[in-house]
């Protein structure tokens, strides 16, 4: 991407918080009022140096693209502020990269195009790292996450593996286009083409992962597909524990989060990748999954699209 381009995305989402209020919804946090990393993050000015240079003035912010429906990753506290692991990541992130920001929560299938648009400039929402999406995005990854199959607590449907979803319906968070499909639609597609092919799977997507759960305790649906972390976490936060179950005991589509950024965002991008393996480096990384439960998904290399930078 051209510097000129790069210039036009950080002011452009500055004034499009203004212009296009109506297409983003819900609460929005700066990084002046996050919760915060397990511990405080100094600015590594070598780091520091391979931001754009547009993006060096102390007044800079960038504006980056949030789903908050999605704990531990990102949710709405009851102070009104989005918190959760991937708030804490970007936040220790861009404190070591000396970079300011501002988060605004929209509905999923409103970010990538927030970001096509130039409104926003990263998107921090427990994004799937895919080939299809590289093909105009980068991914600095941060995290491996696997799927879970959620149901009622009890599982009376008897489900434990995707082609146990035959001929269900099954809630997931998706879009109705295809640039707007989450890997777990894009799994139970899949699921449709092969396996469930005779029997196919009711697929009905949901613009947050909380509305699509709420259709499973509603009885509207047999069960949700969701990120394992996600299902875990649900399963233990609602109501005492009691509400609904994760099905599935094998890891099924272990797949790498990012950060999404406009594909040649080259500096921005590389910035990032070098913060998030600093802060696997000193031992931050861990504090921050630790504290939300996460260890299990640890990565060692903060990878660029699911490959290592080069050198």
């Amino acid at each position: 991407m051209a510097l000129g381009h790069r210039t036009r995305a950080v002011i452009g989402s500055i004034a499009a918080a203004a212009a296009f209020g109506a297409l983003l919804t819900g609460c929005s946090a700066s990084s002046d009022e996050t919760a915060g990393a397990a511990e405080q993050v100094e600015v590594d000015p070598e780091l520091r140096a391979l931001l754009p240079g547009e993006l060096l003035a102390e007044s800079t912010r960038i504006t980056v693209g949030t789903e908050s429906g999605y704990p531990p990753f990102e949710y709405t506290n009851e102070a009104g502020r989005i918190v959760g692991f991937e708030i804490d990541l970007f936040d220790a992130a861009s404190d070591r990269l000396g970079l300011k920001y501002t988060f605004h929560d929209m509905p999923w299938d409103s970010l990538v195009d927030e970001l096509y648009a130039s409104n926003v400039d990263v998107v921090a929402a427990a994004m799937s790292d895919t080939p299809e999406r590289q093909v105009d995005s980068d991914f600095v990854n941060y995290y491996n996450d696997s799927d879970a199959i959620m149901v009622p607590a009890g599982n009376p449907g008897k489900i434990k593996t995707l082609a146990d979803l035959c001929g269900r319906r099954v809630a997931v968070l998706g879009g109705t286009a295809v640039e707007d499909y989450t890997s777990q639609q894009t799994a139970l597609i899949a699921l449709n083409d092969n396996e469930c092919k005779t029997k196919p799977v009711t697929i009905i997507p949901f613009g947050t992962d909380a509305d699509a759960l709420a259709q499973v305790q509603a009885g509207k649906a047999d069960a949700e597909l969701t990120q394992w972390s996600t299902g875990v976490y649900n399963a233990k936060q609602i109501g005492s524990g009691d509400v609904f179950e994760v099905a599935n005991t094998e890891i099924l589509n272990p797949t790498p989060l990012g950060f999404r950024f406009l594909k040649g965002d080259v500096e921005l991008v590389r910035a990032y990748q070098a913060a998030v393996q600093s802060i696997i480096d000193d031992g931050t990384y861990a504090k921050i999954l630790a504290k939300h439960d996460l260890s299990v998904g640890a990565l060692e290399t903060a990878t660029v699209n699911n490959q290592a930078a080069s050198q």
